[in-house]
């Protein structure tokens, strides 16, 4: 394969007063011989316990991943080929985290091609969500792909019974012809798999962690059947691992730049990297919240991937922000470039990277991941583990198996304060909500951030009035803020939660379920099982002394109730 007629996405990088200290360390980094060592996977580049440097070793499969995947690309294809061919008229792809972040980011950047599939991810315990699905598709003429790489992930295995024995409803013994399994080799998900029948097993790689598996099976196999083409996608990739010292040693090496760059930044306080991108690819800053914030965040460090933060003037930012801009060259994008002169003006770090088109975002994960990685070195911290993920998986089973005993989950403690049908628990009080949200808020210092963690049924209206309280609260605070739908966060930024600086102040908002859905094979529903979710993160944020604000709508509804919370929170600020 020849790459040489193929330059990588351009990189502009303007750090202002701080371009000293990355020039310093790039000079550090560069006389050690990093680059070399980074690609002979030598651990103590990054951590010098024993235990962690062999955690480092076998993690760094996703170094080499695309050119591996590159010989299988014809056997993905004949693949997509046969599900075409078979009379399949919609893809479903269903996981949490790695296994579905890429997907969803193909989903927006690419329009689907001629003869591709219609490809829908369901990454959500909300029962709503999951019966959206359902009926948005015909069943009988949908390929299912569960994705999991351990295989024995909550959810992903939850998605997989109730679709499969929705079709076995419909088709019988030969329900597992709907299905496709992409997992690591060994799992219990490939004998669970194996004896259901699925039309096909894919086995990614044991050394290749979720959120470098973009170039993986878990990334490819749903891109074909959408039209995408991988070859492509791969070729671009291997060009940035060539630009980032693949075969040797290079000039200038945009993955170790960027890293070190943000690596640095976060050093002197600037950690919340603060994505800008046009509308086609917002879906972008998904992806990036897991790698960064989950490799990064840990060991009280770490930099703090903020997307979706509605564009401001530079009045609104203090001095904790790094701005990356990913576009397109040949779009225009006026606004959100203007904006961006404008802080780079004011004083703020910039970093822009243009793409030719969607193609590019094979380069553009391998530029990231590396970056992560060297990130990750120049805070000293092990980028592939995730420590801190545990706690609440840990504390939703011990929930879980309070359902299976008793049949529901158990009681809370008591609200703070019930108002107009939404309740309040937090450590702060108030006679009124208002007031309770007031000393919530007054918690925050100029470093800190809003995570809005949302147990609520995604829609664009809801959507809507997420980003309103983001704006709300930027604007009258001058704090990043972020929001994720859980559960998904929890297996990407949730690692950075627990893990990062405790400069979080966390709003969790809750629902009852009125239209529940019953999970096959289990005591509980959907609705449950998403509860159980949220009680088992609260109960792990406030275990490691973060600030929480849980406001639960009760019956009020999703959009109604947030849209009462939105006018509280004026009231309160």
């Amino acid at each position: 394969m020849d790459t040489s007629s193929y330059s990588v996405p351009t990189m502009s990088v303007q750090l202002g007063q701080y371009q000293a200290a990355v020039e310093a360390t790039l000079q550090e980094f560069n006389a050690r011989h990093f680059t070399a060592g980074f690609w002979q996977k030598q651990a103590d580049l990054w951590v010098q316990d024993a235990e962690a440097q062999q955690s480092v070793r076998s993690f760094m499969g996703w170094l080499r991943v695309a050119e591996t995947m590159l010989p299988r690309v014809g056997e993905i294809e004949e693949f997509a080929q046969e599900i075409r061919a078979a009379g399949f008229k919609h893809v479903v792809v269903m996981g949490m985290g790695g296994s579905t972040m890429t997907p969803i980011v193909f989903k927006q950047a690419f329009e689907k091609s001629a003869n591709g599939l219609p490809l829908l991810v369901l990454d959500t315990t909300n029962p709503g969500s999951v019966r959206e699905i359902e009926e948005a598709v015909s069943l009988p003429e949908t390929l299912f792909v569960v994705a999991s790489k351990s295989g024995t992930t909550a959810e992903p295995l939850a998605f997989g019974d109730y679709f499969y024995a929705r079709l076995k409803e419909l088709k019988g013994e030969r329900a597992g012809e709907n299905f496709v399994a992409i997992t690591d080799p060994g799992s219990k998900f490939v004998t669970q798999a194996t004896a259901e029948g699925y039309r096909r097993i894919f086995l990614n790689f044991a050394e290749v962690g979720g959120r470098f598996s973009a170039l993986s099976y878990f990334g490819l196999v749903p891109a074909a059947l959408y039209g995408i083409d991988i070859y492509a996608l791969l070729e671009r990739a291997i060009a940035m691992m060539r630009a980032c010292g693949s075969e040797g040693a290079v000039a200038d090496n945009p993955g170790l730049m960027l890293g070190v760059a943000l690596g640095v930044l976060a050093q002197q306080g600037r950690d919340k990297l603060t994505l800008v991108v046009p509308a086609g690819l917002t879906d972008l800053g998904l992806w990036l919240e897991q790698l960064v914030a989950e490799s990064t965040g840990k060991e009280g460090k770490g930099i703090l991937p903020v997307a979706g933060d509605p564009l401001g003037s530079p009045e609104v930012y203090g001095p904790d922000r790094v701005f990356v801009y990913v576009g397109y060259e040949s779009q225009p994008d006026e606004d959100n470039r203007r904006k961006v002169a404008a802080l780079q003006a004011a004083g703020h770090p910039v970093i822009a990277i243009l793409l030719r088109d969607a193609l590019d975002l094979g380069a553009e994960f391998f530029r990231w991941e590396v970056a992560t990685a060297v990130a990750s070195a120049v805070l000293q911290i092990n980028p592939f583990d995730q420590p801190n993920v545990q706690a609440a998986k840990t504390a939703t089973d011990q929930l879980m198996k309070v359902v299976v005993e008793r049949g529901s989950l158990p009681q809370t403690s008591a609200p703070v304060l019930t108002e107009n049908g939404l309740s309040y628990y937090a450590s702060v009080a108030g006679s009124s909500a208002a007031d309770v949200l007031r000393a919530f808020f007054q918690q925050a210092g100029s470093d800190n951030f809003l995570c809005i963690q949302a147990y609520l049924m995604e829609t664009p209206a809801l959507n809507a009035e997420l980003d309103a309280l983001r704006q709300l609260v930027q604007q009258r605070l001058h704090i990043a803020t972020a929001s994720g739908y859980g559960p998904r966060f929890l297996h990407s930024t949730g690692q950075y939660h627990k893990g990062g600086p405790n400069t979080g102040l966390f709003l969790q908002l809750t629902t009852d379920h009125a239209q529940d859905l019953p999970l096959p094979g289990r005591p509980y529903t959907f609705g449950t099982f998403q509860n159980a979710q949220a009680a088992g993160d609260l109960e792990a944020l406030l275990s490691t002394g973060r600030r929480t604000l849980r406001v639960h709508l009760g019956s009020v509804g999703e959009e109604k109730g947030v849209a009462q919370l939105l006018r509280v929170v004026q009231d309160a600020l």
